[in-house]
């Protein structure tokens, strides 16, 4: 599988414009999860194919919605996925990989000097709701990604304490969607959040969701609870 040429088709037939480069390097983040990744523990996934289809296209899904400049943050980033797939294709943007787990710190490290990507790209270790209470990242961030990471009600408390006003989160959904929206209504309206769209997307022969949520109110400063709290007791 000639994964250069499988992005670069992929990105044609959706829209997508790469940056020159940009298909190489998401080529080389591709071979570097294939290899250890699933050894290091920051993906389960060990075939080629389904390593770019879930990890690498799948992460691309939001970067042709994703109209905004300025500072990112990638929430859970795990394996550093979706940050930096999106990184590589937006070279307008700068990045923040939130993780706490120090074997995923330690491989997200590895991954941003490899890539080259150290001079916009910074690594938080930390949880995502030590972050929003603190005010360097709290009500600065223009916008905020998620893929994986939590149901919608517990996701709204982790990422709208860090935007802007105006900021957007784009949250990787599949078919499910629906039902999430319903059960998040309260959470959103508490936290100062608006539904502005929900954004369907291909990925070879998955269907996909991006769900948009814009920050229209401050959210109060009570939120995000402490840690495990959203997890353990959904708005």
């Amino acid at each position: 599988m000639n994964v250069v040429e499988e992005i670069k088709i992929w990105a044609g037939a959706t829209g997508l414009e790469l940056p020159r480069g940009s298909a190489e390097g998401l080529a080389a983040f591709h071979s570097a999860l294939v290899e250890t990744g699933r050894e290091r523990g920051v993906t389960a996934l060990r075939e080629p194919e389904e390593v770019l289809r879930e990890l690498i296209l799948d992460s691309l899904g939001a970067a042709a919605c994703l109209q905004v400049e300025g500072r990112i943050a990638d929430l859970g980033s795990g394996g550093g996925v979706p940050g930096l797939p999106l990184a590589l294709v937006r070279p307008d943007c700068r990045f923040l990989l939130v993780e706490s787990l120090g074997r995923k710190v330690a491989w997200l490290e590895e991954q941003v000097q490899a890539l080259g990507l150290a001079d916009r790209v910074e690594i938080v270790s930390r949880r995502c709701e030590d972050v929003g209470r603190d005010p360097v990242y709290r009500a600065v961030l223009d916008a905020v990604v998620a893929k994986a990471l939590a149901s919608l009600p517990v996701l709204l408390e982790y990422a709208l304490p860090l935007l802007r006003m105006g900021g957007r989160l784009y949250a990787y959904k599949g078919p499910a969607l629906a039902g999430e929206i319903e059960s998040a209504r309260h959470a959103m309206g508490e936290l100062g959040g608006h539904l502005a769209e929900s954004l369907p997307y291909r990925v070879l022969d998955r269907e996909r969701v991006i769900c948009v949520v814009e920050k229209v109110r401050a959210t109060p400063d009570r939120y995000p609870r402490r840690v495990g709290v959203p997890e353990r007791k959904p708005l």
